[in-house]
């Protein structure tokens, strides 16, 4: 083979690679295979998967501890204005600043309104090794500051003695009264009409409730209320948590501290059935041992989701519970 020849060859192979390889940087007809979407979707089936597994278990969770205001049609109580401010009494020093500083750091986690440095405590929490006593003095002292006065009817009438006596002979370790107001949707107080203009007839009313010069709260039809938004809101004006000091063996600072952020931050049954769920509310139900550390992560994502939720949307139960779904299962 001439060298002239052999030239040309090599030549010529050169130039089918280079067509070769421009061919393969301009062709789409075959394009590398792409593994990202395929990994995003099987994700997203997963965490859908996941939360529709997990909401049946914490809608029940919901529904068992929070207490509604009157069977629910008021919605769920909580601090708003003014703001929440902790005082903590009866405890060592250290363990009283642990508390507080605690409550501080859930209340900013959580959206909970926390009040400045110099502020007028309204959330009392009280360690006693007679809580009994410390409630019948504080009865006596300022029975109104305490327990509050049942403001349906003006003039407000004083909180019935039956649910205070109940209150103070309970004995749970943990015990707690929360005093609130009831406000129109602008944050007002709610305004009073004569009985028998909001009865429209006292013909087949009780007597006493249509005395002359008997009013009642009547804002709740004239404050824009809907079928679908509440037409007042119930918030807290203070709220005392009692602690039996004499009960407390074993309970880690920590622990009571996430506990009374739970009752403390939000109207909560007295005597709820928490079964499975993982949280700090069983604190007392089977020792300290048995119980978390402090707030769980269900703990924080309900107190999360109860300060998120619009507070004149009717079925807040429900929605507070979707939103810890979603804040459990991201």
């Amino acid at each position: 083979m001439s060298n002239a020849l052999r030239v040309l060859l090599v030549s010529a192979a050169f130039a089918v690679l280079a067509f070769a390889d421009a061919w393969s940087a301009t062709d789409t007809s075959a394009p590398a295979h792409d593994n990202s979407s395929a990994t995003e979707k099987l994700q997203e089936v997963t965490v859908t998967a996941q939360r529709a597994k997990l909401a049946p278990r914490v809608r029940k969770f919901v529904n068992r501890i929070v207490a509604p205001e009157n069977n629910g049609d008021d919605g769920i109580a909580r601090w708003q204005a003014p703001p929440v401010c902790p005082l903590v009494s009866g405890l060592p020093r250290q363990d009283g600043e642990f508390i507080l500083a605690r409550l501080s750091e859930i209340a900013r986690q959580t959206g909970v309104p926390l009040a400045g440095e110099h502020c007028r405590p309204n959330l009392y929490i009280l360690a006693t090794p007679q809580p009994e006593d410390l409630l019948r003095g504080m009865e006596k002292r300022n029975r109104s500051f305490t327990f509050g006065d049942d403001a349906s009817y003006y003039p407000p009438v004083p909180t019935p003695v039956s649910l205070v006596d109940e209150f103070i002979k309970t004995t749970r370790v943990v015990r707690v009264w929360y005093n609130s107001d009831e406000k129109d949707r602008w944050g007002q107080p709610l305004a009073y009409c004569p009985v028998a203009e909001v009865l429209g007839s006292c013909e087949h009313a009780s007597p006493s409730l249509c005395e002359p010069g008997r009013y009642v709260r009547c804002s709740r039809g004239t404050a824009g209320g809907s079928h679908i938004t509440l037409s007042a809101m119930t918030t807290f004006s203070r709220v005392f948590v009692i602690v039996d000091r004499g009960r407390l063996h074993g309970v880690k600072v920590g622990q009571l501290a996430a506990y009374v952020a739970m009752v403390g931050f939000a109207k909560l049954k007295p005597d709820a059935h928490v079964a499975d769920a993982p949280t700090i509310l069983k604190l007392f139900d089977a020792g300290p041992d048995a119980a978390p550390a402090g707030l769980t992560d269900w703990d924080q994502a309900f107190l999360k989701s109860l300060y998120s939720t619009e507070q004149l949307a009717k079925g807040q139960s429900g929605q507070i519970a979707r939103a810890m779904v979603r804040e459990i299962v991201p």
